[in-house]
């Protein structure tokens, strides 16, 4: 009767540890995408100025607000970067995230909030003050929103989508396979035809981290707003959209744009221009900037206003447009 008791205890002990190697191998191998919204990063304190402080850093002609990138990663980060504002996540928004989320399994969604912005630039910007301080005087949402995403995305890399955007097509699928190792930077075209002024679209943008075009987008936007603040004998705090460009050559596509071929072209130790970035058919490959057609980001403005062609879509921006008001932000109530 022993060898049977034996046997059955045996068989017993099998059949629990292969019912728990497929729980493992079940829960190791579907990996459900993320999403965290953080509040706070750490305990970094929300430094503000004090009165009698200049919240306009006056950059020195040794250092302006330049940071030395160091080499960036060879694939870009599984993320995607949003940001809420003041009215939070809003019902009619949460399917184009989703789309986002349901097409890319295991990627991590971070969205951001006004605290947990002013938190990550304070942490990730520590060695230059005079940004900082530039960064947290800024009162304009729509510019500190447009500044922030360029930011995160020198730091950490990974893919910032605005909140109205949907996507069509897994991230993965985005960047043909002889350009994933070169390409730093990928941005979409937002028009592609000469009656327009050429521009990448900024609400979709993919990047590795530390790219040294990303850093000049950055560095151009804070030093503007710095030079408009002294010419017209404010702070940077006090300045208002009514006394500023246009916020697309502010902080926006533009912005984006001139910062980053301005940047390749001292890469490329040549002019890198308009020129270089119209009639694209498909992917083409700037240095390590890798631009897509017109129809990749914005298909709906190419087909509209642009040039008609037709492509696959990755993503669609659905213009939900809540900053365009006098103060340059959403509202609360919104």
């Amino acid at each position: 009767m022993a060898l049977p008791l034996r046997r059955s205890v045996s068989f017993k002990l099998v059949g629990a540890v292969s019912f728990l190697t497929v729980c493992f191998l079940v829960l190791h191998l579907h990996r459900p995408a993320r999403w965290e919204v953080h509040d706070v990063i750490t305990a970094l304190p929300a430094t503000k100025p004090s009165s009698s402080q200049q919240p306009v850093a006056t950059p020195s002609s040794s250092s302006s607000f330049s940071m030395k990138p160091t080499p960036t990663n060879n694939a870009i980060p599984e993320k995607l970067w949003y940001k809420l504002g003041p009215a939070g996540l809003k019902d009619e928004l949460k399917g184009y995230i989703e789309s986002c989320t349901f097409k890319n399994p295991g990627i991590v969604s971070e969205f951001m909030t006004d605290t947990s912005g002013d938190a990550f630039v304070q942490k990730h910007f520590a060695s230059r003050p005079d940004m900082v301080e530039t960064y947290l005087a800024i009162t304009i949402p729509i510019i500190k929103a447009d500044l922030l995403r360029y930011m995160i995305l020198y730091e950490e890399g990974g893919i910032w989508n605005d909140l109205d955007v949907s996507c069509e097509a897994p991230i993965r699928e985005w960047v043909p396979e002889q350009y994933r190792a070169q390409a730093n930077i990928v941005v979409g075209l937002e028009f592609d035809t000469d009656i327009w002024v050429r521009q990448f679209a900024s609400w979709t943008i993919v990047a590795k981290p530390k790219s040294p075009h990303m850093l000049t987008v950055v560095e151009d936007g804070l030093e503007y707003l710095v030079a408009k603040a002294r010419a017209r004998g404010v702070l940077v705090r006090d300045l208002k959209l009514d006394m500023l460009d246009d916020i697309v050559d502010v902080s926006g596509p533009r912005r984006l744009t001139r910062g980053i071929l301005k940047s390749v072209s001292k890469t490329l130790n040549r002019e890198v221009g308009d020129r270089d970035i119209s009639h694209v058919a498909e992917p083409r490959l700037i240095g390590d900037v890798l631009v897509l057609p017109d129809y990749a980001f914005a298909d709906s403005m190419n087909q509209e206003h642009g040039d008609k062609k037709v492509g696959r879509k990755l993503t669609v921006h659905h213009y939900a447009g809540s900053w365009k008001n006098a103060d340059g932000g959403e509202k609360a109530s919104a």
